[in-house]
């Protein structure tokens, strides 16, 4: 992660579309952008490529 944890636990509370990939609040039921309704959470941590 980065040098401020603090930040970087609440950039990770926001929740992503899976249809249109726009950033919606961590409460979410539906998206801000399309209104579909399949949210997942934002990924922890950074992939590395093998």
């Amino acid at each position: 992660m980065g040098k401020f944890p603090i930040a970087d636990a609440e950039l990770a509370k926001v929740s992503i579309c899976r249809r249109c990939k726009a950033r919606n609040r961590a409460g979410a039921t539906k998206c801000r952008k399309c209104g579909y309704a399949d949210l997942r959470p934002k990924h922890k941590e950074l992939r590395t490529k093998k």
